[in-house]
């Protein structure tokens, strides 16, 4: 899958990543009979309580000292078996799982009996979706014309023409081009310039040589070779295209950085001058594809890495490759098509990206298909509808008290840290003050009166994907927007955006068990007042807080206070690096920022729980004590069970670490976490004295 079009959205510090990417890894631990002092005996394991925790969650044999995660969700797990059209399954798939239920019936009632121009487009998208004998009737006529252009390439200029078209309509061959928010003048946006055009997750895919790595390369040239004969490939074009594809993009993936790189945002920002780039990427004739997709020559592009456009350049200027060109862009378009084209393409598709690099074993119900499609390609006007159904006014109001008592707290705190500077504490007092949040959905609704939707499937998500490229163009040369939202309203997670300096919670997360106005606020500061800690803490994490109050990439350290903190955070990294999965570490450098983020976290919230009491030692109740409540609540936003193709897929790529080490990492550093389960020197929830990391 190309996943070039999150790559800025990596910026963009998420609870999880988009498309909820989290898991589970419980690593067995040795039998014991011990039992925590801190479990509650006389509570029988019923509902849900008052306090907000569910016993039958729980692992009451289990012992948090130990293995906090399996005692407070091995419950839950057993319980909880993924589901066949499912490749992980927990807190965050499960509340998702229920806002598609919600958003589907609001798609029945909009294709049947519209009252706006919306929800006209909204049901006409979703209708055409459900239409299977329409889709099949249409076979591959929607991508035909791209298909007989491309093949009738025969010069530098048309292998531009399609290049451009191609990425007009929101694709990614060789690189994406799109507006980004500059990162050393945050006021306005520019055009950047990334890597892309892969069909496997990232370059690694294409470079390991594990048994398991292999095996998937030969998977993925199997599915090209089987939708290129779809396609009308004959059986050996069909081969020798799916061969020149591998070769290329395998070339592409060597010019890649890998992930852990790109979260260093000095490295990422290379500012080429038009003329620069020309020079640089001299077999693209710039002025042909800026006309070509319909932007007028902007003066300078962010090239994000510029040995990647080089190969680009390198690539594209080989006329020996001709075909390789040919054959590459037809996969991109065919690619880009399969999972909304008819049965056979879709289970094509299916059996790769889903089965073999996921671990799902069945499709879900056509009906979460499409209800999923349509909230992808029009997520904030599918948002606009979700809102009127599924957020109290009340809610947004309560999370904006404890938002304002946790960026409180942390401004209480900051002047008291002895490895800081009283120059380097000023200024992180200037950004926590500067920053701004947004909660629960946009105040100003997306416009989609120019977006036109018709009767035909494919042909509506490529105008949806035509409709976005087009509305990222046209902010470049513009001021930023300060109403944008980068997550639609119905989106269980939450970000801070270094470049805006804000932090954002959808309605979509601000439900049980994050958050639940009718239980203690333990367990509330647990789930989502972590959530609100960790995203302020993503401003001050190791990439964060390479900008300044006002979102540009400045340095506002002095010397030693950023050598100290850099220090700190290397602790951090290799507390992550040690831990595994499926005997593999995971890449503490790739997971830095969210394992800062969770560790300030839970500091944060934990302090800003305290500060809300006043000095009063909080209820004890259902026979769990504040902190108990609070910390077993944190550990059931992860709950999650998790296929073993989908745990290594996340530690390959994802930024988040698996779910057992976003509980038991951080809360192996906590001293009100071993108070409260009555965790001593040398159990394994605690970490020796000398390796407690702690940062903010």
């Amino acid at each position: 899958m190309d996943i070039s079009k999150w790559t800025k959205a990596a910026a963009l510090c998420g609870i999880v990543l988009a498309a909820y990417t989290l898991t589970s890894n419980v690593v067995a631990n040795e039998p014991t009979s011990k039992k925590s002092s801190a479990q509650p005996p006389s509570v029988q394991a019923t509902s849900k309580l008052e306090s907000g925790i569910n016993l039958k969650d729980m692992d009451l044999n289990g012992d948090p000292r130990r293995d906090f995660y399996e005692y407070a969700i091995g419950g839950w797990k057993k319980a909880n078996p993924i589901p066949a059209d499912q490749a992980r399954w927990g807190t965050f798939t499960i509340m998702a799982d229920q806002n598609t239920e919600l958003l589907h019936k609001v798609l029945e009632k909009a294709s049947t009996s519209p009252q706006t121009d919306l929800e006209l487009k909204l049901g006409r998208f979703y209708k055409s979706g459900m239409d299977t004998q329409a889709i099949e009737r249409s076979g591959i006529s929607s991508i035909k014309g791209d298909l007989e252009v491309i093949d009738s390439i025969d010069s530098p200029l048309t292998l531009q023409q399609s290049i451009a078209s191609l990425h007009r309509q929101n694709l990614s061959p060789y690189f994406a081009l799109d507006g980004a928010q500059d990162d050393k003048d945050s006021s306005r946006v520019i055009a950047t310039i990334w890597q892309a055009g892969l069909g496997l997750p990232e370059r690694d895919y294409y470079l390991r040589h594990d048994v398991k790595s292999k095996k998937l390369r030969d998977q993925y040239v199997r599915l090209m070779i089987d939708l290129f004969k779809l396609s009308g490939y004959t059986d050996t074009k069909a081969k020798w295209a799916a061969q020149r594809v591998m070769k290329l993009e395998t070339r592409l993936a060597q010019a890649s950085v890998p992930a852990a790189e790109m979260r260093d945002p000095e490295k990422m920002y290379n500012l080429w001058t038009q003329e620069q780039l020309g020079q640089g990427v001299r077999a693209i004739d710039w002025k042909v594809y800026y006309r070509a997709i319909g932007l007028e020559m902007p003066k300078e592009v962010n090239v994000t890495v510029p040995q990647f456009m080089l190969t680009v350049n390198d690539l594209l200027a080989d006329e020996s490759l001709l075909q390789s060109h040919k054959d590459y862009l037809a996969w991109n378009v065919i690619r880009g098509a399969a999972p909304y084209l008819g049965e056979e393409f879709e289970k094509a598709h299916f059996a790769f990206y889903n089965q073999a690099l996921r671990g799902v074993e069945a499709m879900k119900p056509r009906w979460k298909r499409v209800t999923d499609v349509v909230g992808t390609y029009m997520d904030q006007g599918l948002g606009q509808l979700y809102v009127k159904e599924a957020f109290p006014p009340e809610s947004k109001a309560h999370v904006e008290r404890m938002v304002e008592n946790i960026k409180g707290y942390m401004a209480e705190t900051i002047p008291t840290l002895d490895w800081m500077s009283e120059t380097t504490k000023t200024e992180a007092l200037k950004k926590l003050n500067a920053f701004r949040a947004k909660i629960g959905y946009p105040e100003v609704p997306r416009d989609y009166s120019a977006l036109h939707i018709g009767d035909t499937y494919y042909e509506n998500v490529r105008n949806c994907r035509i409709f976005e490229k087009r509305r990222t163009l046209d902010k470049i040369g513009r001021p930023v927007d300060p109403n944008e939202w980068h997550m639609p309203p119905q989106m269980v997670n939450a970000y801070y955006s270094p470049s805006e300096n804000e932090i954002v919670f959808p309605a979509g997360i601000l439900q049980p068990p994050f958050f639940d106005p009718k239980v203690d606020d333990a367990a509330n500061y647990g789930g989502i007042g972590m959530v609100i800690g960790h995203e302020i803490s993503h401003g001050f994490d190791d990439q964060g807080a390479q900008y300044d109050g006002k979102g540009n990439l400045r340095n506002w350290w002095t010397k030693e206070d950023l050598a100290k903190f850099q220090k700190l955070t290397k602790g951090v990294e290799d507390q992550f690096s040690a831990y595994t999965v499926q005997g593999q570490h995971l890449n503490g450098k790739l997971v830095l920022g969210e394992s800062i983020a969770d560790l300030s976290g839970i500091a944060l919230s934990w302090g800003a729980y305290q500060r809300q009491l006043n000095g009063q030692p909080g209820p004890i109740i259902d026979n769990f004590t504040p902190a108990q409540r609070f910390f077993l609540n944190y550990a059931k936003i992860w709950a999650i069970n998790m296929s073993p193709e989908m745990e290594l897929l996340q530690i390959n790529t994802d930024p988040h670490p698996p779910a057992q080490w976003r509980v038991n990492g951080p809360l192996s550093n906590f001293e009100v976490f071993f108070e409260a389960f009555n965790v001593k020197e040398g159990d394994p929830m605690r970490r020796p004295a000398d390796k407690i990391n702690k940062i903010w």
